[in-house]
Protein backbone atom coordinates (compact mmCIF):
# COMPACT_ATOMS: atom_id res chain seq x y z
CA UNK A 1 0.00 0.00 0.00
CA UNK A 2 2.50 2.50 0.41
CA UNK A 3 4.28 3.80 -2.61
CA UNK A 4 3.78 6.95 -4.40
CA UNK A 5 2.46 7.74 -7.74
CA UNK A 6 3.65 8.67 -10.69
CA UNK A 7 4.33 12.56 -11.55
CA UNK A 8 2.49 14.00 -13.69
CA UNK A 9 4.76 15.94 -16.33
CA UNK A 10 3.15 18.91 -17.97
CA UNK A 11 2.35 16.76 -20.96
CA UNK A 12 0.85 13.93 -18.96
CA UNK A 13 -1.31 16.77 -17.49
CA UNK A 14 -2.70 17.70 -20.83
CA UNK A 15 -3.42 14.00 -22.00
CA UNK A 16 -4.55 13.29 -18.34
CA UNK A 17 -7.64 16.25 -17.64
CA UNK A 18 -8.30 15.60 -22.11
CA UNK A 19 -9.14 12.02 -21.40
CA UNK A 20 -10.96 13.02 -18.18
CA UNK A 21 -13.17 15.59 -20.27
CA UNK A 22 -14.14 13.03 -22.70
CA UNK A 23 -14.68 10.08 -20.53
CA UNK A 24 -15.30 10.92 -17.11
CA UNK A 25 -13.16 9.69 -14.01
CA UNK A 26 -14.52 7.92 -10.89
CA UNK A 27 -13.23 11.20 -9.02
CA UNK A 28 -15.07 13.41 -12.17
CA UNK A 29 -18.43 11.71 -12.09
CA UNK A 30 -20.08 13.52 -9.27
CA UNK A 31 -23.32 14.59 -10.95
CA UNK A 32 -24.67 10.43 -10.29
CA UNK A 33 -26.41 9.01 -7.90
CA UNK A 34 -25.21 10.11 -4.92
CA UNK A 35 -22.29 11.12 -7.10
CA UNK A 36 -20.00 8.40 -6.60
CA UNK A 37 -17.25 7.60 -8.52
CA UNK A 38 -17.68 5.49 -12.04
CA UNK A 39 -15.35 2.53 -13.49
CA UNK A 40 -14.94 4.61 -16.58
CA UNK A 41 -10.98 4.55 -15.99
CA UNK A 42 -8.96 0.87 -16.06
CA UNK A 43 -7.86 1.21 -12.42
CA UNK A 44 -5.78 -1.64 -12.98
CA UNK A 45 -3.41 0.55 -14.79
CA UNK A 46 -0.83 2.73 -12.73
CA UNK A 47 -2.63 6.29 -11.92
CA UNK A 48 -1.25 9.87 -12.11
CA UNK A 49 -2.38 11.35 -8.99
CA UNK A 50 -4.15 15.12 -9.33
CA UNK A 51 -2.58 18.48 -8.11
CA UNK A 52 -4.89 18.19 -5.24
CA UNK A 53 -3.47 15.03 -3.96
CA UNK A 54 -0.29 13.98 -2.01
CA UNK A 55 0.93 10.93 -0.53
CA UNK A 56 1.71 11.99 3.09
CA UNK A 57 -0.72 10.21 5.30
CA UNK A 58 -4.24 10.81 6.38
CA UNK A 59 -3.15 11.62 9.75
CA UNK A 60 -0.56 14.01 8.53
CA UNK A 61 -2.77 16.01 6.20
CA UNK A 62 -4.82 16.46 9.55
CA UNK A 63 -2.05 17.47 11.76
CA UNK A 64 -1.13 20.09 9.27
CA UNK A 65 -4.79 21.37 8.81
CA UNK A 66 -5.07 21.86 12.84
CA UNK A 67 -1.63 23.97 12.62
CA UNK A 68 -2.74 27.65 12.99
CA UNK A 69 0.50 28.73 11.48
CA UNK A 70 -0.59 27.04 8.08
CA UNK A 71 -2.58 28.41 6.01
CA UNK A 72 -5.39 26.40 4.28
CA UNK A 73 -6.76 25.78 0.57
CA UNK A 74 -8.96 23.83 -0.94
CA UNK A 75 -7.21 21.33 -2.51
CA UNK A 76 -6.07 20.24 0.86
CA UNK A 77 -9.99 19.51 2.17
CA UNK A 78 -10.57 17.34 -0.89
CA UNK A 79 -7.30 15.95 -0.07
CA UNK A 80 -8.49 14.87 3.82
CA UNK A 81 -12.20 13.97 2.14
CA UNK A 82 -10.58 10.89 -0.37
CA UNK A 83 -8.74 9.89 2.20
CA UNK A 84 -11.03 9.59 4.97
CA UNK A 85 -13.58 7.72 2.82
CA UNK A 86 -10.64 5.41 1.85
CA UNK A 87 -9.35 4.88 5.54
CA UNK A 88 -12.82 4.43 6.61
CA UNK A 89 -13.17 0.87 4.28
CA UNK A 90 -9.54 -0.05 5.40
CA UNK A 91 -8.90 -0.30 9.42
CA UNK A 92 -5.46 1.15 10.14
CA UNK A 93 -5.03 3.04 6.37
CA UNK A 94 -5.25 6.35 8.50
CA UNK A 95 -2.16 6.10 9.49
CA UNK A 96 -0.16 4.84 6.17
CA UNK A 97 0.60 6.44 2.78
CA UNK A 98 -2.22 5.59 0.30
CA UNK A 99 -1.72 5.64 -3.47
CA UNK A 100 -3.74 7.42 -5.50
CA UNK A 101 -4.65 4.30 -7.76
CA UNK A 102 -6.00 2.59 -4.63
CA UNK A 103 -7.80 5.49 -3.88
CA UNK A 104 -9.55 5.46 -7.73
CA UNK A 105 -9.81 1.54 -7.14
CA UNK A 106 -11.71 1.73 -4.28
CA UNK A 107 -14.06 4.31 -5.92
CA UNK A 108 -14.63 2.08 -8.36
CA UNK A 109 -16.07 -0.66 -6.29
CA UNK A 110 -17.83 1.64 -4.60
CA UNK A 111 -19.79 2.78 -8.18
CA UNK A 112 -21.00 -1.22 -8.37
CA UNK A 113 -21.01 -2.31 -4.68
CA UNK A 114 -24.83 -2.87 -5.08
CA UNK A 115 -24.65 -4.89 -8.15
CA UNK A 116 -22.75 -8.76 -8.36
CA UNK A 117 -19.48 -8.78 -7.60
CA UNK A 118 -17.08 -9.42 -10.57
CA UNK A 119 -14.31 -12.49 -10.40
CA UNK A 120 -11.44 -10.66 -9.31
CA UNK A 121 -13.14 -8.89 -6.23
CA UNK A 122 -12.65 -9.28 -2.78
CA UNK A 123 -15.76 -10.34 -1.47
CA UNK A 124 -15.11 -9.26 2.21
CA UNK A 125 -14.44 -5.45 0.98
CA UNK A 126 -17.15 -5.66 -1.18
CA UNK A 127 -19.50 -6.87 1.60
CA UNK A 128 -18.23 -4.07 4.10
CA UNK A 129 -19.19 -1.52 1.30
CA UNK A 130 -22.85 -2.61 1.06
CA UNK A 131 -22.86 -3.02 4.95
CA UNK A 132 -21.89 0.90 5.55
CA UNK A 133 -23.09 1.61 2.28
CA UNK A 134 -25.78 4.59 3.55
CA UNK A 135 -22.57 6.43 5.28
CA UNK A 136 -20.36 5.97 2.55
CA UNK A 137 -22.45 7.54 0.01
CA UNK A 138 -21.91 10.45 1.57
CA UNK A 139 -18.76 10.64 1.80
CA UNK A 140 -18.12 9.24 -1.70
CA UNK A 141 -19.17 12.92 -2.55
CA UNK A 142 -15.95 14.10 -1.96
CA UNK A 143 -16.95 17.71 -3.36
CA UNK A 144 -19.37 18.20 -0.93
CA UNK A 145 -17.43 16.56 1.90
CA UNK A 146 -14.42 19.33 1.23
CA UNK A 147 -16.98 21.86 0.92
CA UNK A 148 -18.66 21.28 4.38
CA UNK A 149 -14.76 20.95 6.11
CA UNK A 150 -14.12 24.29 4.47
CA UNK A 151 -17.48 25.92 5.70
CA UNK A 152 -17.09 24.65 9.26
CA UNK A 153 -13.02 25.19 9.78
CA UNK A 154 -13.37 28.75 8.30
CA UNK A 155 -16.62 29.75 10.04
CA UNK A 156 -16.74 33.53 11.21
CA UNK A 157 -18.60 33.26 14.23
CA UNK A 158 -16.83 30.39 15.54
CA UNK A 159 -15.54 30.32 18.97
CA UNK A 160 -12.11 31.29 19.80
CA UNK A 161 -10.27 30.32 22.83
CA UNK A 162 -10.91 32.42 25.89
CA UNK A 163 -9.32 29.81 28.86
CA UNK A 164 -12.43 27.08 28.68
CA UNK A 165 -12.80 24.08 26.69
CA UNK A 166 -14.09 23.84 23.57
CA UNK A 167 -17.25 20.98 23.57
CA UNK A 168 -18.34 20.12 20.16
CA UNK A 169 -21.41 18.25 18.68
CA UNK A 170 -22.84 16.66 16.10
CA UNK A 171 -26.59 15.56 16.22
CA UNK A 172 -26.57 14.22 13.20
CA UNK A 173 -23.39 12.08 13.40
CA UNK A 174 -23.00 9.58 10.40
CA UNK A 175 -19.25 9.70 8.46
CA UNK A 176 -17.62 11.51 11.42
CA UNK A 177 -16.49 13.73 8.44
CA UNK A 178 -17.84 16.78 10.65
CA UNK A 179 -16.24 15.88 14.14
CA UNK A 180 -12.84 16.42 11.98
CA UNK A 181 -13.99 19.52 10.89
CA UNK A 182 -14.58 20.77 14.22
CA UNK A 183 -11.40 19.30 15.59
CA UNK A 184 -9.90 21.16 13.51
CA UNK A 185 -11.39 24.66 13.82
CA UNK A 186 -10.88 24.36 17.58
CA UNK A 187 -7.37 23.82 17.14
CA UNK A 188 -7.12 26.83 14.63
CA UNK A 189 -9.02 29.13 16.72
CA UNK A 190 -6.53 28.68 20.22
CA UNK A 191 -8.10 25.88 22.02
CA UNK A 192 -6.27 22.93 23.47
CA UNK A 193 -8.99 21.10 25.52
CA UNK A 194 -11.26 19.98 22.83
CA UNK A 195 -14.25 17.36 23.55
CA UNK A 196 -16.27 16.62 20.43
CA UNK A 197 -19.14 14.11 20.29
CA UNK A 198 -21.02 12.89 17.56
CA UNK A 199 -25.12 11.07 18.31
CA UNK A 200 -25.38 7.58 15.92
CA UNK A 201 -28.49 5.28 15.95
CA UNK A 202 -26.87 2.93 13.57
CA UNK A 203 -25.06 -0.13 15.31
CA UNK A 204 -22.81 -1.17 12.43
CA UNK A 205 -21.55 1.73 11.26
CA UNK A 206 -21.52 4.05 14.49
CA UNK A 207 -19.67 1.25 15.49
CA UNK A 208 -17.12 1.64 12.38
CA UNK A 209 -17.69 5.73 12.68
CA UNK A 210 -15.87 5.65 16.43
CA UNK A 211 -13.30 3.48 15.67
CA UNK A 212 -11.92 5.73 12.97
CA UNK A 213 -12.75 9.24 14.82
CA UNK A 214 -11.39 8.23 17.68
CA UNK A 215 -8.28 6.47 16.11
CA UNK A 216 -7.39 9.87 14.69
CA UNK A 217 -7.82 11.65 17.88
CA UNK A 218 -10.94 13.37 16.49
CA UNK A 219 -13.68 12.76 19.25
CA UNK A 220 -15.91 10.19 19.99
CA UNK A 221 -19.65 9.05 18.68
CA UNK A 222 -21.97 7.91 20.84
CA UNK A 223 -24.35 5.21 20.01
CA UNK A 224 -27.41 7.00 21.56
CA UNK A 225 -31.14 8.44 20.39
CA UNK A 226 -30.83 11.83 19.57
CA UNK A 227 -34.57 12.51 19.51
CA UNK A 228 -34.46 11.84 23.13
CA UNK A 229 -33.27 14.81 25.83
CA UNK A 230 -31.77 12.08 28.07
CA UNK A 231 -28.87 11.18 25.23
CA UNK A 232 -27.36 14.71 26.06
CA UNK A 233 -26.74 14.01 29.69
CA UNK A 234 -22.88 14.43 29.12
CA UNK A 235 -23.56 17.85 27.66
CA UNK A 236 -25.66 19.45 30.30
CA UNK A 237 -24.18 21.89 32.33
CA UNK A 238 -21.48 22.73 29.95
CA UNK A 239 -20.98 25.53 27.86
CA UNK A 240 -21.46 23.98 24.16
CA UNK A 241 -19.05 25.81 21.44
CA UNK A 242 -20.11 24.64 18.77
CA UNK A 243 -23.47 22.49 17.30
CA UNK A 244 -23.63 20.99 14.14
CA UNK A 245 -25.75 18.55 11.81
CA UNK A 246 -24.34 16.54 9.14
CA UNK A 247 -27.26 14.83 7.86
CA UNK A 248 -28.18 18.26 6.32
CA UNK A 249 -25.46 18.06 3.72
CA UNK A 250 -25.33 14.44 2.86
CA UNK A 251 -27.47 12.62 0.62
CA UNK A 252 -30.95 15.28 -0.21
CA UNK A 253 -34.04 13.71 2.08
CA UNK A 254 -36.70 14.84 3.26
CA UNK A 255 -36.90 16.49 7.13
CA UNK A 256 -39.30 15.49 9.30
CA UNK A 257 -40.10 15.03 13.01
CA UNK A 258 -38.37 12.37 13.60
CA UNK A 259 -34.86 12.49 11.63
CA UNK A 260 -34.70 16.10 11.89
CA UNK A 261 -37.20 18.75 14.50
CA UNK A 262 -36.94 16.13 17.39
CA UNK A 263 -33.04 15.92 17.70
CA UNK A 264 -32.91 19.96 17.75
CA UNK A 265 -36.05 20.03 20.17
CA UNK A 266 -34.36 16.99 22.74
CA UNK A 267 -30.77 18.72 22.20
CA UNK A 268 -32.25 22.07 24.05
CA UNK A 269 -34.86 20.70 26.07
CA UNK A 270 -30.96 18.98 27.56
CA UNK A 271 -28.80 21.87 27.02
CA UNK A 272 -30.74 25.17 27.92
CA UNK A 273 -28.78 28.36 27.71
CA UNK A 274 -25.69 26.49 27.81
CA UNK A 275 -26.21 26.81 23.99
CA UNK A 276 -26.76 29.99 23.52
CA UNK A 277 -23.29 31.03 22.14
CA UNK A 278 -22.50 28.13 20.30
CA UNK A 279 -21.94 28.50 16.73
CA UNK A 280 -23.90 26.19 14.31
CA UNK A 281 -23.27 24.19 11.24
CA UNK A 282 -25.25 25.19 8.74
CA UNK A 283 -25.92 28.62 9.92
CA UNK A 284 -29.43 28.30 8.16
CA UNK A 285 -31.00 25.92 6.23
CA UNK A 286 -33.95 26.97 3.93
CA UNK A 287 -36.54 24.07 3.18
CA UNK A 288 -40.04 23.88 1.65
CA UNK A 289 -43.30 21.74 1.73
CA UNK A 290 -45.04 20.90 -1.06
CA UNK A 291 -47.82 19.78 0.44
CA UNK A 292 -47.99 22.36 2.51
CA UNK A 293 -47.04 25.15 0.36
CA UNK A 294 -44.50 26.96 2.39
CA UNK A 295 -41.09 27.79 2.63
CA UNK A 296 -39.19 27.69 6.22
CA UNK A 297 -35.59 29.28 7.39
CA UNK A 298 -34.56 27.04 10.05
CA UNK A 299 -31.53 28.89 12.58
CA UNK A 300 -30.63 28.46 16.22
CA UNK A 301 -33.14 32.02 16.54
CA UNK A 302 -35.90 29.34 16.17
CA UNK A 303 -34.28 26.04 17.31
CA UNK A 304 -33.72 24.75 13.46
CA UNK A 305 -37.74 23.78 14.60
CA UNK A 306 -40.85 25.11 12.35
CA UNK A 307 -43.79 25.98 13.95
CA UNK A 308 -46.52 23.66 15.88
CA UNK A 309 -48.57 23.76 12.97
CA UNK A 310 -46.09 22.37 10.62
CA UNK A 311 -44.17 19.33 12.51
CA UNK A 312 -46.12 16.42 10.94
CA UNK A 313 -44.91 17.91 7.42
CA UNK A 314 -42.12 16.89 5.79
CA UNK A 315 -39.70 19.21 4.16
CA UNK A 316 -37.22 19.04 1.44
CA UNK A 317 -33.97 21.01 1.99
CA UNK A 318 -33.63 23.80 -1.03
CA UNK A 319 -30.43 25.40 0.34
CA UNK A 320 -27.76 26.41 3.24
CA UNK A 321 -26.70 29.34 4.81
CA UNK A 322 -23.10 28.59 5.49
CA UNK A 323 -19.92 30.83 4.53
CA UNK A 324 -21.90 34.12 4.91
CA UNK A 325 -24.24 33.34 2.27
CA UNK A 326 -26.98 31.15 0.74
CA UNK A 327 -26.15 28.19 -0.90
CA UNK A 328 -28.32 26.46 -3.30
CA UNK A 329 -28.24 22.87 -1.99
CA UNK A 330 -27.01 21.79 -6.02
CA UNK A 331 -24.20 24.03 -5.82
CA UNK A 332 -22.82 22.53 -2.52
CA UNK A 333 -19.34 20.87 -3.52
CA UNK A 334 -19.46 22.65 -6.54
CA UNK A 335 -16.09 24.78 -5.47
CA UNK A 336 -14.18 21.78 -5.68
CA UNK A 337 -15.42 19.47 -9.10
CA UNK A 338 -12.93 21.25 -11.16
CA UNK A 339 -9.97 20.02 -9.23
CA UNK A 340 -10.70 16.66 -10.21
CA UNK A 341 -9.97 17.07 -13.69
Amino acid sequence: MNYIDQTATPEKKISRRSMLMNVHSPLASVGMQARNFTAAIDSSEPGIAPEFYTSASLVKDLERLCDPHEPTHDEQFLNVAVKYFYSYVHDGAHGEEIGFTEIVRLYEQFSRHQSLNEPADDIELMNRLRQWSMVLRVLADAPRAAHIMRAVIGQQDAPQASGGPYVGVDIGAGTGIMLLAQQIQAHRNGFTDIQTLGYQTDTISGERTHDLVHSLGMGSVMLADPTRPGAYGMLQGRPISYVANEMVAGIQQSLSRDNFFNKYSAFFAAVGVNADKAAYFPEGLIAHSGVEGTSVILAKENRFTVPAEFMDSEFIPQGLIIEGKVLPMHKLGRDFEAALL
